[in-house]
């Protein structure tokens, strides 16, 4: 892969874009050499494995599930099990237009891009992707809404047995956790009706909750490595759900939303970058702050622009692009259905290129704007059917 702009900081030496280079491209061997055992593991197949075989499944489930008792879903136990079209048609619950409308006000006001994205999937997908874009915001947000983990932690453990709840057809009377019981008995009937397969598998969204709950504590993620599994276990996460929630099982696909999730989940923590310094709290890696000498001290006490913050936020935004970059090498045969789906990184490649612009400065101000032209750019991206531009 030919290394970008994104890759040679203005103002850096001859030999630091060499090592820059050079990292890139081992970067990208190694993504190519270990697809089988990163982004293979996390498509959408290993989960149904991972429900159907209970004896490997704490062999493979790095969410600890294994502290939780074993429980199956109806949509993952097998044909046995399901109701019969009449009886689907009964039992699905009224359309709960104000669990919908919130979900929509949530993801509008919290997740605009996310909204933005969701306005290009399907009327009848719609509500669901909102559902699945709330409930994100839902588990994003607790971090930052209590007052000690052990709260938090209570509040992980509500969407847990809401999850068992919604996958039973007896959600609690919770906006969120109502739309998601009604998008999966929808997508039931819309698949007994018109065919398919767009089953959304529990294992995801309770990855999602124990990746979350593991960084109440806002540890600081020691390597490049961990900081990465946690944008698969949570961005990825999602993306899964909503490559299921559209019936897409494509493993160019699976392979496509696992980079691109690491992507997002990095420009995402470094756009956030200024907030998370009045918080106190570093979401470089531990290695990486080390290598370039940047002092988290300092940097808390007097968050303002230095050449170690630039290195060091560099080599985080090398890495984003590496892997937004291999998502693009995946996406030149996808089936229509995930187009929408992985619109989602078209913000990420412009946050990258904005990045890039101020000089790798993630404290710059103009790079915390939403950009004005972004619905032109998704609409016209989607037309031609393709959505990533990395060079």
């Amino acid at each position: 892969m030919r290394a970008s702009g994104i890759i040679a900081r203005s103002g850096k030496t001859a030999a630091y874009r060499q090592l820059a280079t050079s990292s890139l491209v081992r970067s990208n061997a190694q993504w190519s050499g270990a697809m089988a055992a990163s982004a293979v593991v996390a498509r959408r197949g290993f989960a149904h494995a991972h429900v159907h075989d209970h004896n490997c499944n704490h062999d493979h489930d790095h969410d600890h599930h294994h502290h939780e008792p074993k429980k199956q879903s109806p949509f993952t136990m097998g044909a046995n099990t399901r109701t019969s079209k009449k009886k689907v048609a009964k039992e699905i619950m009224p359309r709960p237009t104000k669990a919908i409308e919130y979900c929509e006000n949530l993801v509008r006001k919290a997740d605009y891009e996310g909204f933005l994205c969701s306005q290009f999937f399907p009327a009848h997908q719609k509500p669901t992707q909102l559902a699945l874009r709330a409930f994100n915001i839902e588990l994003a947000s607790i971090r930052e809404s209590v007052s000690n983990t052990d709260i938090g932690r209570m509040r992980m453990q509500f969407w847990r047995d809401s999850l068992d709840k919604v996958f039973a057809g007896v959600p609690p009377q919770q906006p969120v956790a109502l739309a998601l019981a009604h998008a999966i008995q929808e997508q039931e009937l819309y698949q007994q009706q018109h065919g398919g397969d767009s089953e959304m598998s529990l294992i995801w969204f309770k990855r999602m909750i124990t990746e979350r709950e593991q960084n109440l504590s806002d540890p600081q993620f020691m390597t490049l490595a961990q900081m990465e599994t946690y944008c698969e276990n949570t961005f990825g996460s999602l993306l899964y759900l909503q490559l299921e929630s559209v019936g897409v099982k494509s493993l160019e696909a699976d392979h496509a939303a696992s980079h691109m999730a690491k992507a997002m989940g990095i420009a995402t923590m470094l756009r956030a970058f200024p907030f998370h310094m009045q918080q106190n709290r570093m979401v470089i890696p531990a290695e990486i702050t080390a290598k370039h000498n940047l002092s988290q001290e300092a940097l808390f006490r007097n968050p303002t622009i230095t050449s170690a913050l630039q290195d060091a936020t560099l080599e985080v935004a090398t890495a984003a692009h590496v892997h937004l970059a291999t998502a693009q090498s995946y996406m030149g045969n996808l089936p229509q259905e995930a187009l929408p789906v992985l619109m989602a990184g078209i913000p990420t490649e412009s946050y990258l290129t904005r990045l890039e612009k101020e000089d790798f400065n993630p404290l710059a101000p103009s790079i915390q704007q939403r950009e004005w032209f972004l619905p032109a750019k998704l609409w016209y991206r989607f037309r031609q059917g393709k959505l990533l531009t990395i060079e």
